[in-house]
């Protein structure tokens, strides 16, 4: 159950960097210690293992603190904080290899063991703790530390445009010639504003709602997948498109709206892919 535990403690840690009492690094560890000790004694799992578990997802949490590129005046997307995507390919590749050849669940031991192994006794539920432990640690994963995942896919797509656009301009424009391709707009000989031939206009406000949306979306998706309903999931994508229509629509002219709705939803479904994956892989082992 190391697979599962590692999941869970990020998923969690997660969550509690949305408090504001959880946005400090000393909360954060007193909060890894409190489930590393509920784990040990809960369970009965290696106390190396676990606190190792707790030092991946404290790292996670330094990992994916927002970084901001510098601001340079070629650009013309704005300078916003994302997360880093290389910590997300490290954490699956843990946690799908760890749960892959991991086989502490047959000897786990503790009082939350017991106290599964007399709901299951009475509910003559077949289920194993382990599958209950990673349907849960999906599902907190899935809330905010996906959100994470899709804000840091946004951030890279939106980083590769503007540089992009810089190198374009950057052949576009001979040496030299910056101030002849640039109109300028004085009032009462004071500068106010402007512009280059071929530059877009910065982006507008973000698809609003995405944060609370993004996170029952992935849910409902795995859901429906092991319901076996994938007209529905098709239906839901559908859906989604058009819902959002109106919001793209009126974005005609940079198009960032619908660039950030497609990355943003590939992302989400991609990560709601994994998630049913995982599952399969935890049930199936």
């Amino acid at each position: 159950m190391i697979g599962p535990t590692l999941l869970l403690m990020v998923g969690l840690v997660d969550l509690v960097r949305t408090v504001r009492l959880g946005r400090s690094l000393i909360a954060r560890l007193v909060f890894l210690a409190a489930i590393s000790v509920l784990v040990i004694t809960g369970f009965g799992m290696c106390a190396a293992a676990v606190l190792v578990c707790a030092a991946l997802a404290f790292g996670w949490t330094l990992a994916m603190s927002p970084s901001k590129p510098p601001a340079r005046s070629t650009d013309v997307s704005p300078s916003f904080a994302t997360p880093r995507l290389w910590p997300v390919i490290v954490l699956f590749v843990l946690v799908f290899g760890i749960t892959a050849y991991d086989r502490t669940a047959g000897v786990a031991a503790g009082f939350l063991v017991d106290a599964y192994s007399l709901i299951a006794l009475k509910s003559a539920s077949s289920i194993s703790l382990e599958t209950v432990i990673s349907a849960g640690a999906v599902a907190i994963f899935l809330v905010q530390s996906a959100n994470l995942v899709t804000l840091a896919a946004l951030g890279r797509a939106h980083q590769e445009d503007a540089a992009q656009g810089s190198a374009d301009r950057g052949k576009a424009d001979p040496a030299g010639a910056e101030q002849l391709s640039k109109w300028e707009l004085y009032i009462r000989s004071s500068r106010v504003a402007s512009i280059r031939p071929g530059e877009k206009t910065k982006p507008g406000s973000s698809l609003k709602g995405g944060r609370l949306i993004g996170p029952i979306e992935r849910l409902l998706i795995v859901v429906l997948a092991f319901a076996g309903a994938p007209q529905i999931i098709a239906a839901l994508a559908a859906a989604k498109g058009i819902v959002r229509f109106p919001e793209i629509s009126e974005d005609r002219g940079s198009g960032s709206k619908a660039e950030e709705f497609l990355v943003g939803s590939l992302a989400s479904w991609t990560l709601s892919a994994i998630a049913v994956l995982y599952l399969t892989l935890v049930r199936n082992g």
